[in-house]
């Protein structure tokens, strides 16, 4: 113990000793320790750390797969809910949720809010509990129960001022009174995946009052989770549920002609399904990163190793042991690897900060990204793994020193010295290589993204959602005159070039609607083979959005609900239902919304329109069907208002012509639609972003480590280079072979980056689109930069070379 406390103790001393490259080896650390510290903090709270749930590892999403319609991920009818509660052994339980949104009024300004349709054993299957008051009763479920709602704690605390006698008083909501029976806890999120349309900032909450026996068992809509027994594996859980499917399918007939499955997904791995590629490739990039740190660190001390030759012999000779001087060199890498962690924590810090401002929807339910004790044994682990890493190479340095050899005149014509730091230069070069090739291939799915045209015209473009409630508008007409009216009281305005209404805004995070469509002629048999996005839509929706009409005409003023049925379908679908056909004047057969019912009718299509993405850029997407609102009324409806200047100057107006028609009625979420696109590209950039810093941090350490090499093989080779320019070696001539020396590691490093980039970048396949994974530009690029780095590092030594002075030179020594 005293010798190991005496090591530390002349480590800390020697650090002193040169304040520089200790100071310099710590900031280097701190970049790679810092770096990793920050994307395991993130890996760690979104892969690892279990859901707040009760027994998180037990709950599992059951999805609907509709095989013919091919639909792997659909939600599930409320009859379906039904059965699986009915039959699953498996399975503890089973609760639904959809989220669609209400409107609070009486207490202050009318407030639409994202809401969400529960069953009564939502909470209790989550094991949640509520902060005040109590959760739903069996009885406040279904058809003729008391309206109950419950409350987040941030409505709680912004519409109701934190009020504590909340709970079991009335409230105004969606037009009826509904009493407050709690308060959910202030950390409460909903944790689903994106394509489940379950946001996480849900603020009311409402037991189902549909009958499910009742309903169609065609009528998908319910996101279904359920809680696993004890014991029970999901690979167990899916057994029992593709057994329960064929059942399903050999009793109903509904359940056989789309061809039911279910698909049992555990819901952390599916909650994060999409994100876990990107952050394993950051991870794997930060570890990247981390080496390359470690080998910048490792040749700093092997100069430093050298430069202590004779000490370490001078203490060999008076006794000290091998083992004892080898582990001294150890001891003095480790203190430097815990000052560069205790800076690597301060800097992994930092970049958490700038992580929550750039992270994507993926990950929008992280508020905060602690730094807790997981983070901080990693931080240990990898801060000592460093320091054994950058230690091993000055200790086998030492271990080769002969004692006799060591104590003689050193020649200063450089033979083999420093190949062991030109290897870990070149080693750190194909890294870089690896992590700046990467880089630019995200770079190049970024841009070609950012080329990606939505369908419509977004620019200049403001959108904002009205809900008309069943309370205040029981009946279709009244809801399409409504809308009709306000439609042409905001054309009207000044600075207002069209205005449409529409159920679903491109990109919104609504539950999407979907249903089977077919044409005339269509046997039964394959009449649920496709499926199709459904659109109620007023006014001149596509001339605000910028949407082409190539073919046919938009809705007029006489689609009206009792005219002839009509619909307008999207350039995908027609290619797909009729080949080589107009499919102006056609009949196709779709799903309506008549006073809030869902019917099948057929109906004539009378336009094409170009096709809309509206869920993803980079993804294909189910055809699109439009339907005329006065045939379709919605109970929430967007508008899309397309202004001759800035948009959002508008808003105070539209808001002042809604005050005028309905002062219950809020004018909720107004944006620009610019904002909607730009959110549909944060996952790209963001992941963008990451990998051109890791790549920046990489080269960066790349070109000091050259310049650190280059530097030290220059001041070995002083006699040397005196005696090339005592006998007429020109200072252009020195400096090319100091170039060349440079130039040749950076090749040596490019040609093993380019083996191991061809392998790295196929794992990473998943994350690119418009570009493959070879791609020649990307490489040649990256060779050029790595190159220009590389000269610019090699410059400065070979400079210094030049300026050598052959008489001071022979001198030496």
């Amino acid at each position: 113990m005293n010798d190991f406390v005496q090591d530390f103790r002349y480590a800390f001393r020697m650090a002193r000793k040169t304040p520089a490259l200790s100071a310099l080896a710590v900031l280097t650390l701190a970049l790679g320790i810092g770096a990793n510290t920050a994307i395991f903090s993130v890996v760690n709270a979104v892969l690892l750390r279990p859901l707040p749930y009760r027994d998180p590892d037990r709950l599992a999403l059951v999805w609907t797969v509709l095989q013919k319609a091919k639909q792997t991920r659909a939600p599930a009818s409320g009859p379906e809910l039904l059965e699986l509660s009915r039959r699953s052994r498996l399975f503890e339980a089973f609760a639904g949720i959809w989220v669609s949104s209400g409107t609070f009024t009486g207490d202050g300004q009318p407030e639409q809010v994202k809401t969400a349709f529960v069953t009564s054993n939502f909470f209790s299957l989550l094991g949640t509990n509520v902060e005040r008051g109590r959760t739903f009763l069996p009885s406040e479920q279904g058809p003729g129960s008391a309206k109950v709602i419950l409350l987040s704690d941030a409505l709680w605390r912004e519409r109701f001022g934190a009020d504590p006698s909340i709970v079991g008083r009335p409230v105004r909501f969606d037009g009826e009174t509904f009493t407050v029976v709690g308060v959910l806890p202030h950390r409460f999120r909903l944790v689903f995946p994106p394509d489940a349309s379950v946001p996480p900032d849900v603020s009311a909450w409402i037991p189902f009052s549909d009958d499910f026996a009742k309903l169609p068992r065609d009528l998908n809509y319910i996101r279904v989770i359920g809680r696993l027994r004890p014991g029970v594996s999901a690979a167990q859980a899916q057994e029992e549920a593709s057994a329960l499917a064929r059942t399903l399918r050999s009793e109903f007939a509904e359940y056989g002609e789309p061809g039911l499955d279910l698909a049992v997904s555990p819901l952390q791995a599916d909650a994060v399904r999409r994100m876990r590629p990107v952050l394993l490739a950051l991870l794997a990039g930060v570890a990247l990163v981390l080496v390359i740190t470690c080998v910048n660190v490792a040749n700093l001390l092997l100069a430093k190793t050298r430069a202590r030759r004779r000490e370490m012999t001078l203490r060999a000779a008076l006794g000290a042991s091998r083992g004892r001087l080898l582990r001294q060199l150890l001891t003095e890498s480790l203190v430097l690897a815990v000052l560069g962690g205790f800076a690597g924590v301060a800097t992994g810090n930092l970049a958490l900060k700038l992580f929550l401002v750039l992270r994507p929807p993926g990950l929008a339910n992280l508020d905060a990204i602690p730094l807790d004790s997981t983070v901080l044994a990693y931080t240990i682990a990898i801060s000592l793994l460093a320091g054994i890493l950058f230690g091993l190479p000055p200790v086998a340095e030492h271990n080769r020193l002969g004692l006799v050899e060591a104590l003689k005149e050193e020649p200063r014509i450089a033979g083999a010295r420093g190949k062991t730091g030109l290897l870990l230069v070149a080693g750190e070069i194909a890294l870089s290589f690896v992590l700046v090739a990467c880089a630019g291939l995200t770079a190049q799915t970024f841009g070609r993204l950012l080329q990606v045209h939505p369908g419509f015209e977004a620019a200049n473009v403001l959108t904002f959602q009205i809900p008309l409630p069943a309370a205040g508008y029981p009946k279709d007409a009244e809801r399409t005159r409504f809308v009709e009216q306000f439609e042409k009281a905001i054309s009207a305005l000044p600075g207002v070039r069209s205005v449409g209404a529409i159920s679903h805004l491109p990109f919104d995070d609504y539950p999407n609607w979907y249903s089977y469509d077919w044409p005339e002629g269509t046997p039964p048999a394959k009449q649920t083979n496709r499926m199709a996005d459904h659109r109620s839509v007023g006014g001149r929706l596509f001339s605000s959005l910028g949407v082409p009409i190539p073919e046919g005409r938009p809705f007029d003023s006489s689609d009206r609900a009792e005219g002839n049925r009509v619909v307008i379908v999207d350039d995908s679908l027609a290619r797909e239902v009729w080949p080589g056909q107009s499919a102006v004047g056609k009949k196709l057969n779709v799903e309506a919304e008549v006073g809030g019912d869902f019917i099948r009718t057929w109906a004539e299509v009378v336009g094409v329109v170009t096709h809309v993405r509206f869920q993803d850029l980079t993804s294909e997407e189910r055809g699109q069907v439009y339907l005329p609102y006065a045939q379709c009324p919605r109970a929430v409806m967007a508008f899309a208002v397309r202004a001759t200047g800035d948009p959002r100057n508008l808003i105070e107006p539209i808001r002042r012509e809604l005050a005028r028609f309905d002062r219950g009625l809020p004018l909720s979420r107004p944006s620009l639609l610019t904002d909607a696109v730009a959110r549909a590209r944060v996952a790209c950039r963001f992941t963008t972003l990451l990998a051109a810093a890791l790549a920046g941090i990489a080269l960066l350490l790349s070109a000091v480590g050259i310049y650190g090499v280059l530097s030290y093989l220059v001041s070995q080779r002083i006699r040397e280079i005196g005696v090339r320019m005592a006998l007429g070696a020109t200072r252009g001539r020195v400096v090319a072979m100091i170039l060349r020396e440079g130039i040749e590691i950076v090749l040596a490093g490019t040609a093993a980056g380019v083996a191991g980039a061809l392998a790295v970048t196929r794992l990473i396949s998943g994350l690119l689109y418009g570009v493959k994974p070879f791609d020649p530009a990307t490489y040649a690029a990256t060779a050029a930069v790595l190159g220009i780095a590389a000269i610019l590092a090699c410059l400065l030594p070979a400079w210094r070379a030049s300026r050598v002075d052959p008489a001071t030179a022979l001198r030496a020594d």
